[in-house]
């Protein structure tokens, strides 16, 4: 399966999807251990694109919260807010992780 996968990627996409692999390992073991872990980055990947984005810090923060929370793209709510027309999918997919970022500090803080 994973070579079907990467076969479609370019280098750069291929070196961007083990950065943020390696990254990833640095801060959680028990994720890095996952022997499949290199497959759902690249799937998710390709549902980050399919999306539209295209921004690298954008890119690494949607594979790293699929793997915190598989699926979550594919919550309604999320659909619908990336979905809307206005701003980039880069800008709204951003201040998504603005306000999840501003509510794990809070809830840190009343812990």
């Amino acid at each position: 399966m994973h070579e079907h996968q990467t076969a479609f990627l370019t280098e750069d996409e291929h070196r961007f999807i083990t950065a943020v692999r390696d990254n990833i390992g640095n801060v959680d073991t028990r994720i890095a251990n996952d022997p499949a872990l290199l497959d759902k980055l690249t799937r998710a990947y390709g549902e980050a694109r399919r999306w539209g984005l295209i921004r690298e810090d954008v890119l690494a923060d949607f594979l790293c919260l699929e793997m915190e929370a598989p699926g979550f793209h594919r919550n309604a709510a999320i659909q619908a807010w990336l979905g809307e027309p206005g701003a980039s999918p880069d800008d709204r997919f951003a201040d998504l992780m603005d306000v999840l970022r501003k509510k794990s500090q809070q809830l840190g803080e009343n812990t």
